[in-house]
């Protein structure tokens, strides 16, 4: 009968141990989460998104938040990065670029189709003048037509690429300053002047000499296609091989300086992180254990909001430059169709000339693409530098 009751004692006291311990646990982790929560609303509170805020206000598809209480509904759940996205004025945008895409499509269909009517009446009456004058009328209106794409296609990749410079120096500062809290001041030290270089250097070589050699590549076919007797094909071509080249190669060292620099350097700031932790647990008397537990909460919510601003400018890149991809796609569309719709009617040169200008706006296309996803990688590097000593 004792060993009963012994054993019944024992159970009891086993179970209200075990419930201290349990209800310890769950209010040593609500401590924690509340301490989380308050330094997180601390930093967001002091830092200025000011000029982000003004970046998302002039972007017709983002949707105009507020950062800091979008960023706090993003820890809670309440929210996801795809609301920043305005879906249904996207979706009325390109229904609306269809449309004009159609109209501007059917301009240069009707144009040719008078031209090949006109050659034809013209054939009947054995007389080459009139038809040579008609076609040159034609080509100059045509050529009028794809000069206001060309500078609307120009115009957007201009603006496009200051856009997403202005977010990649407001963005970056900030995503560099966590990585100094969170204890990686040699990658923040190392990533700093190249990318800063590397912004500057490609917003000079897009904008100063690609983008100029492509307006002279669209002279230059002017000229090429506006007589058999003028033959400026192979300077073309030589100008398209050369703007491909100087993407290619901008493109293959950017990234490869930034990839490489920030791995290298980040396994040395790692080291110090785990050094700096285990110095501060094993070495200082007393409050040690509780001043690590500090420092991982510190490290962890610097984390925290350094990928969230990063998830955030990303969506806001993609943003960016989302429209003007598909505008330009949407055009170049236009021309590689009308090409392909006005050769079985039209003049070679006029079907030849519209397929030279679309390959033209290809590699503008490419450049916007290219830098994309170099600002894109950029960010994503930043935000994967994550602390190792956890």
């Amino acid at each position: 009968m004792k060993k009963i009751v012994t054993s019944i004692i024992l159970c009891i006291l086993m179970g209200l141990t075990f419930a201290n311990v349990s209800f310890a646990q769950e209010e040593n982790d609500k401590k924690v989460k509340e301490s989380v929560d308050t330094y997180i609303s601390e930093q967001l509170n002091k830092i200025n998104l000011q000029e982000i805020q003004n970046q998302i206000k002039d972007e017709k598809f983002i949707e105009d938040v507020d950062l800091k209480t979008f960023m706090k509904d993003l820890i809670s759940g309440k929210k996801t990065m795809l609301d920043l996205f305005d879906k249904e004025g996207l979706k009325l945008f390109l229904f609306d670029e269809l449309r004009a895409s159609l109209k501007v499509a059917s301009i240069i269909f009707v144009l040719a189709l008078l031209s090949s009517i006109l050659k034809s009446l013209d054939n009947s009456f054995s007389s080459g003048a009139i038809s040579q004058v008609t076609t040159y009328i034609v080509f100059i209106v045509m050529v009028t037509l794809t000069l206001v794409g060309f500078k609307d296609v120009l115009n957007i990749c201009n603006t496009t690429i200051d856009s997403m410079i202005n977010l990649m120096q407001i963005l970056m500062p900030i995503l560099i300053t966590f990585l100094v809290v969170m204890g990686f001041p040699m990658t923040s030290t190392v990533m700093t002047p190249i990318f800063m270089g590397g912004v500057t250097f490609i917003n000079i070589v897009f904008k100063n000499f690609l983008f100029v050699s492509i307006t002279i590549g669209f002279a230059i076919l002017v000229i090429n296609n506006l007589s058999n007797s003028i033959k400026l094909k192979k300077l073309a071509s030589f100008i398209k091989q050369i703007n491909l080249i100087t993407i290619g190669a901008i493109f293959t060292i950017y990234l490869a300086l930034v990839s490489m620099q920030g791995m290298y350097v980040k396994s040395l700031d790692g080291f110090a992180v785990k050094s700096t932790k285990f110095a501060i647990g094993n070495f200082i008397p007393v409050v040690g254990g509780f001043v690590s537990d500090s420092f991982d909460i510190i490290l962890s919510s610097s984390q925290l909001i350094k990928n969230l601003f990063g998830g955030v400018g990303l969506i806001i890149l993609v943003g960016i430059c989302l429209i003007p991809i598909i505008k330009i796609i949407s055009i170049i569309l236009v021309y590689k169709t009308s090409a392909m719709i006005v050769e079985p009617v039209g003049e070679d040169s006029i079907s030849n000339f519209l397929n030279e200008i679309s390959n033209l706006m290809a590699i503008m296309l490419a450049c916007i693409i290219a830098i994309t996803i170099m600002f894109f990688v950029t960010i994503a590097i930043v935000v994967s530098i994550s602390v190792v000593a956890q």
